[in-house]
């Protein structure tokens, strides 16, 4: 029950005490209100800390820990045998009581800068907490093995070098480095130097590093369409042009760039698993696209963002692999194959750029923590993160195949799924001129997910579809939600 004592010097005082708030807090911002607003006057003297303990019914050690805080801040003054007074020559403005206004109040106009109003419009997104299948480029997560990476997380926490218990290096981890450097070539056919590579917090965070260290205002980037929402994005908000170049059945359709786009500086591909159709880049055109840029001096972004998932076959060597003439800026991401919040990406840079960059991630913002590049440098080398990636390619592997037979019994009236050899989604195309915005937000509210294409797209799709991910969702819940999804199409169509 709340005690107010008695006292106009007193009458602000408010303890109430079945708060959450500590009772020296209630006390402190309570005498702080008083000087502030006025209540107590420069050079007025505060009642003794015997006197206030009583009349407030607290210790008097609480009380004298008050004053001792307000004096050191310079609200209060302590004079030897006088007391402890309010502090003299504070000058504050009188704050008025609040007044519930009879009319609306008018919100003043914001003013934001150009490139965050850019920001504002812009069509990537995340969904933050929990997921649903079937939500694109979610790994499954109850089948990461947490105990085990714990146990690294662990050890990179108590081992005797404390060193990255700090910001950590530059460039990132120089034991991780090394480790990225042999996955690449084993997995992707890559020989990197380790000094090439900056970690990153993500893939995101290396498409931001390469805009801000190469792009100019009025640059020209050309841009698969469809393609990757957030690295198009942020490359737009830099000022880059942006011209949107067309996917066909072997990647990337450079000749249409070449005929109808002013040359680029930087050319953005998916090459091993086009983002989102699923178009595997032919060795021609691979061919063709390097040959382009070490002729006309472009630069090329190879996104790699699930390769390592491919379910027949090997994975195919990457873009960068074939790069004799170091054109090609290789940018991983271990948020597909572990998990998302582990914030962990690279980005394998030109020789000549890698001060650049490590000094712009510095300057823009510490990537990932040293402990988490510690403890994944030891999973990847004891074998532990190569184990994982085979586990999961056979359980994606049965969960695209599940999904895909289900939506071919039970969706063929309202979509035509298209199969898939790699990665981590399966591209459904809409029939009945279904809108795929009216369908993606119509199963969302079911606990469906989904991504319609056309928030990929520069430009009106001449197809409408929706993007699902087959990896979060178990096979076994995988036909009920499908027959759920049938259900809800068919009242669309």
């Amino acid at each position: 029950m709340a005690k107010s004592p008695g006292g106009a010097l007193l009458s602000g005082f408010i303890i109430e005490r079945n708060s959450r708030v500590p009772i020296y807090r209630q006390l402190d911002a309570s005498l702080r209100r008083l000087i502030l607003h006025g209540s107590l006057a420069p050079g007025q003297k505060l009642p003794s800390t015997r006197e206030l303990c009583r009349e407030l019914g607290v210790s008097r050690i609480t009380v004298k820990s008050v004053y001792e805080q307000l004096i050191a801040e310079g609200y209060a003054q302590a004079r030897t045998g006088a007391g402890t007074f309010v502090a003299e020559g504070l000058v504050f403005e009188a704050i008025p009581k609040f007044k519930r206004p009879r009319h609306r109040i008018r919100v003043p106009d914001i003013e934001i800068s150009d490139r965050a109003r850019a920001i504002m419009l812009s069509k990537a997104t995340v969904r933050h907490g929990k997921t649903e299948p079937f939500r694109p480029g979610v790994p499954a997560l109850d089948m990461f093995p947490i105990k085990t990476w714990n146990k690294y997380l662990l050890d990179a926490m108590t081992c005797e070098q404390r060193h990255h218990l700090s910001y950590g290096q530059l460039n990132g981890s120089s034991d991780l480095r090394g480790s990225i450097a042999k996955h690449l070539s084993d997995a992707r056919g890559m020989q990197v130097d380790p000094e090439q590579i900056i970690i990153t917090s993500g893939a995101q965070q290396a498409f931001v590093l390469i805009a801000f260290v190469l792009l100019n205002k009025g640059d020209v980037v050309w841009y698969e369409n469809p393609g990757h929402i957030a690295g198009r994005d942020v490359m737009q908000i830099m000022g880059a042009n942006i011209e949107p170049v067309p996917v066909d059945s072997e990647g990337l359709d450079i000749q249409f760039a070449i005929d109808n786009h002013p040359p680029p500086a930087i050319i953005f591909t998916t090459p091993s698993h086009q983002q989102p159709l699923g178009t595997t880049m032919s060795l021609v055109r691979r061919l063709t696209l390097l040959n382009y840029a070490h002729e006309n001096d472009a630069w090329i972004i190879e996104d790699d963002y699930d390769s390592e998932f491919r379910y027949r076959g090997r994975p195919l060597p990457a873009l960068s692999a074939l790069d004799g003439e170091r054109r090609v800026f290789y940018v991983g991401t271990f948020s597909k194959s572990m998990f998302a919040a582990i914030r962990t990406g690279y980005v394998v840079v030109p020789p000549g750029l890698v001060d650049s960059f490590a000094k712009a991630g510095s300057l823009l913002g510490h990537g990932s923590s040293a402990v988490v590049e510690q403890a994944l440098s030891r999973f990847m080398d004891d074998g532990r993160y190569i184990e994982h990636i085979r586990k999961m390619r056979r359980v994606y592997r049965e969960r695209r195949d599940v999904l895909f037979e289900c939506l071919m019994n039970d969706c063929t009236d309202s979509l035509e799924p298209q199969a898939t050899d790699a990665g981590m989604h399966i591209v459904a195309w809409l029939k009945n001129g279904m809108d795929d915005q009216v369908v993606h937000r119509a199963l969302l509210n079911a606990g469906i997910e989904s991504l319609p294409l056309s928030v990929y797209c520069i430009g009106p799709l001449n197809r409408s579809g929706i993007v699902l991910g087959f990896c979060c969702a178990h096979e076994n819940r995988i036909p009920n939600l499908v027959k759920r999804m049938s259900r809800i199409l068919k009242k669309l169509a």
